[in-house]
């Protein structure tokens, strides 16, 4: 097997930290220009030997097998806001001064900036020179990074730009990665990380941190995307198709490989092929993270000769360097459920909420299941999670009468 997410030290083209000059919105600072040269990307850490969960770790069980045992319950979650506008929210961050951060997307124009604080909503301007903002993340100083990736990322050597805002306005951080391909993957940005393509980096204050994802193929040749979950001290970035995803943690990263499989027999057209593929991933202690995913394969309707998938959640708990698993219930139909998003709950617990936006708990080791509340006739739609210590929001929209609004929610 070839060597994959070995952690590598690249020279950059050294740009500036520069001030923006933006028009400020309701509220905001002046920006003050702050000057600092960029010479070089280090390593984020150094590299261990890839390991594989294989199906000797985590053998499926009997189909019927639901270990979740996930009762459904009354909603705990409480709506905070549905805007007036068409779109969704989403790349939550909150900020050290509490105030939630979102892009406001109605995927017509470009995506605006959003603040919640003092029970409402808030439109702020971007920094001037980052036309168009794609991911937030909270920085490593507790701000907020607003993050552009160049014209010029899908071609193999893009230049990026992050705004950073930590409390007298925006200055900007420049970051070029010379014959770096990007691939056709997204930026996703969590915990003061951006990742985008075959690579993930951290500014320290002084430096860029690097740290190289394997370079799995999307189905349309392009590198696949990574997404970031975890903490300062336990970082993830786990593929959006892929079965390899990298921790980071004490100085060290890591190549994981999931290799666990369901009984496939009756695929009948491509799909993950019973591969499992993960997820979201929580953090939930210093010696315990869960990573939750679902295997899946394509078949057809009993009844009618159409492509439906076959499939099962689980979630998988590492702990004292070992690797357990939950698995659910085998869906011969239809099946829509897999995790999309996973935090911790302050209390040694986890969120997760599935593509179907059904909010999935463990707390004390049971497993419950709610729908967030809404309006009659109204559909949520999750897409982001966002927890700081006991307090978690979940944003995206609510779709009624065809017409999808943002909306947040907070559990508790």
């Amino acid at each position: 097997m070839r060597r994959t997410g070995a952690v590598t030290t690249v020279a950059v083209a050294a740009l500036a930290l520069v001030s923006s000059g933006c028009t400020p919105g309701a509220g905001d600072p002046v920006s003050t220009p702050t000057i600092a040269a960029v010479p070089v990307v280090s390593p984020a850490g150094r590299s261990a030997e890839a390991v594989v969960v294989s199906p000797k770790d985590c053998p499926e069980p009997a189909r019927t097998t639901d270990g979740f045992q996930a009762a459904s319950v009354r909603p705990s979650w409480k709506p905070l806001s549905v805007t007036g506008e068409e779109g969704t929210l989403h790349s939550g961050a909150m900020a050290s001064d509490g105030v939630l951060w979102a892009l406001h997307d109605t995927w017509k124009a470009p995506m605006t900036l959003r603040r919640w604080q003092d029970g409402r909503w808030e439109t702020t301007a971007a920094p001037s020179r980052v036309k168009a903002v794609k991911a937030l993340a909270t920085s490593p100083g507790g701000g907020i990074w607003a993050v552009e990736p160049g014209t010029g990322a899908w071609h193999g050597t893009g230049t990026w730009k992050v705004g950073v805002r930590e409390g007298d306005g925006w200055r900007e951080l420049v970051l070029a990665l010379p014959d770096q391909e990007m691939g056709n993957s997204v930026a996703h940005a969590h915990g003061g990380w951006v990742s985008f393509g075959g690579v993930a980096v951290h500014w320290d204050g002084a430096s860029w941190k690097r740290l190289t994802l394997p370079d799995g193929r999307g189905p349309e040749g392009g590198l696949d995307a990574y997404r970031l979950f975890g903490s300062g001290q336990e970082l993830w970035a786990v593929p959006a198709e892929g079965s390899k995803a990298v921790r980071l943690r004490d100085g060290v990263s890591q190549v994981v490989e999931f290799a666990l499989r369901i009984d496939a027999k009756e695929a009948v057209h491509d799909s993950q092929g019973g591969a499992f593929r993960p997820q979201a991933v929580a953090v939930t202690g210093a010696d315990e993270t869960w990573m939750l995913g679902a295997a899946a394969f394509g078949t057809h309707y009993l009844e009618e000769n159409e492509d439906t998938d076959a499939g099962r959640l689980v979630a998988l708990r590492h702990t004292r360097g070992r690797w357990s698993c939950t698995w659910g219930p085998f869906h011969r139909e239809g099946f829509r459920g897999a995790f999309t998003e996973a935090v911790p709950d302050g209390d040694g617990g986890l969120w997760a909420v599935t593509a179907e936006s059904t909010m999935w708990h463990l707390s004390g080791g049971r497993w419950t299941r709610e729908r967030l509340p809404t309006d009659k006739g109204a559909e949520p739609h999750v897409t982001d999670l966002v927890a700081t210590g006991h307090e978690i929001y979940a944003l995206g929209s609510v779709t009624a009468e065809g017409r999808s609004r943002g909306a947040l929610w907070r559990a508790g």
